[in-house]
């Protein structure tokens, strides 16, 4: 046990570490190596079945709805009678807050390739949609575990929201909002910020519930 746990804590260390040259390298230099050959490749798929999901995605991950839809889950989970989860959900506002005002402090400029008429005004670097998806999308995944019974629905589930939190980070580089740097870095910001929050709710819970819920879990 004492292995996994150095193992984790390790792995973690590194992601940080891997997540903090990246911000500090952002802040110098407009474009990593390989951002623009990527992004214009993934321009020059550009159907407009593609430019729909592209847009939804947009909205999905916009501010309002971001919120809206972190705070109905919060909800939901205190009236399943899960204060601990629903703690979790609701301080994940705090590192997206975060999120945006170290977009200030690196200060990096948007690629010069927007489509369908996109021109955001804020700062590149990190994406916020990724963030929030690495970040609300990762807490999905997470709580799948404790909230769906069938093994392979739970399974199903959790690869779909993978699959949406990729698609997320993809369609912002499509749109040319986001340099493909800026969506690794806002999923690695929001790799570690989900790790912070899961330890956070490992504290936050009662420890005899979650005694009961190790015996019971098949994990």
């Amino acid at each position: 046990m004492s292995g996994k746990v150095s193992w984790k804590i390790c792995g973690l260390a590194g992601v940080f570490l891997l997540t903090l040259g990246m911000f500090v390298l952002a802040g110098l230099f407009a474009s990593f190596p390989g951002d623009e050959p990527v992004l214009v490749a993934l321009q020059g798929l550009q159907t407009g079945w593609l430019d729909t999901v592209a847009l939804a995605l947009d909205t999905i991950g916009g501010e309002p709805i971001a919120i809206v839809l972190i705070v109905v889950a919060a909800v939901a989970l205190a009236l399943l009678r899960r204060p601990a989860d629903a703690v979790m959900v609701i301080l994940s506002l705090i590192p997206l807050l975060i999120s945006h005002e170290l977009k200030e402090i690196v200060d990096r400029p948007r690629p010069d390739y927007h489509l369908l008429g996109l021109d955001p005004q804020s700062f590149s670097f990190p994406s916020g949609h990724s963030v929030y998806g690495a970040i609300f999308g990762g807490l999905l995944i997470y709580l799948a575990d404790g909230l769906v019974p069938s093994r392979l629905t739970r399974r199903w589930l959790q690869a779909g929201l993978a699959g949406l939190i990729l698609a997320m980070g993809a369609s912002r580089v499509y749109l040319g909002v986001h340099w493909p740097s800026d969506v690794i870095g806002g999923l690695l910001f929001g790799g570690v910020s989900l790790a912070g929050l899961i330890a956070l709710r490992g504290l936050l819970e009662n420890p005899k519930t979650a005694a009961l819920r190790r015996r019971i879990s098949p994990w």
